[in-house]
């Protein structure tokens, strides 16, 4: 595999990632965090149920867009701003 296609290959997972409202909102809550919220805590202020809010950061994680770190039993989420600058420069900005 040539590194256009790996390139090609992550945009797909990336713009599927994104075509989903929730994901979008997830993004959003991210982008405006200036601490790593829990990921409990993004399921609360989606009102979204805790199998629905794996599901949906499971996603956004295998597209590489966010980070998920667990510190004991606490999972911990962030955007990977890296995958934005390279992929979607200006993106975060929007919205």
């Amino acid at each position: 595999m040539t590194l256009e296609q790996l390139s090609d290959d992550q945009r797909v997972r990336i713009f599927n990632a994104l075509a989903d409202e929730k994901r979008i909102n997830i993004i959003r809550i991210l982008s405006q965090q200036d601490t790593r919220p829990r990921c409990s805590d993004i399921g609360r202020r989606l009102e979204i149920s805790k199998s629905n809010g794996s599901y949906h950061l499971k996603i956004l994680s295998e597209a590489n867009l966010v980070l998920i770190e667990k510190e004991g039993v606490t999972k911990y989420v962030s955007l990977n701003k890296e995958t934005f600058k390279q992929y979607l420069p200006g993106f975060l900005a929007t919205l």
